[in-house]
């Protein structure tokens, strides 16, 4: 196994972050119903970008993948090495998190797959995108990606609406 340089990480991290693409991943619960949604995340250094939120549900578990359009690995990453928790806002007040360590390997210049990631809810809950207020300590979306973490922060609510569980 070949040692990544901390720059090599850091890009890594970077073009992950700024552009997560994600494949077809296989099923980790029995779906129920699956939703598609999109909202607009701000990544800080790596820029705004466009996340499409899929979310299947089944038994009060929902597990949840995330991609862009754009970004595949700057180098060789590992099956299961990115860990994810992505933040959701109930409507009923308070947050849920979905989180994971799930990754397909990617060989550097091919896209990479996050998910699923997943959280226990209530029959009936109303998901959206969950925007930070002043003071928060929480982020909407972390993630490590080769031992280097990242974070971004919603800006809008998710399109065409909440996820419905």
């Amino acid at each position: 196994m070949r040692k990544l340089s901390t720059v090599t990480a850091l890009t890594a991290a970077g073009i992950l972050l700024g552009g997560l693409a994600v494949a077809a991943p296989a099923t980790a619960v029995e779906s129920a119903a699956s939703q598609t949604v999109t909202a607009t995340y701000d990544c800080g250094p790596y820029g705004t970008t466009d996340l499409t939120i899929e979310a299947s549900t089944g038994n009060g578990v929902v597990a949840v993948r995330i991609s862009t359009s754009g970004g595949v690995a700057p180098a060789d990453i590992p099956a299961d090495s990115i860990s994810a928790t992505l933040r959701l806002e109930r409507s009923a007040g308070g947050t849920v998190a979905f989180s994971g360590t799930a990754n397909d390997a990617a060989a550097a210049d091919q896209p990479v797959t996050i998910g699923p990631l997943t959280g226990v809810v209530s029959a009936g809950e109303s998901l959206d995108s969950y925007i930070p207020g002043a003071g928060s300590t929480e982020a909407s979306l972390d993630l490590n990606v080769l031992g280097t973490a990242n974070t971004c922060d919603a800006v809008t609510q998710q399109s065409p609406g909440p996820i419905i569980v």
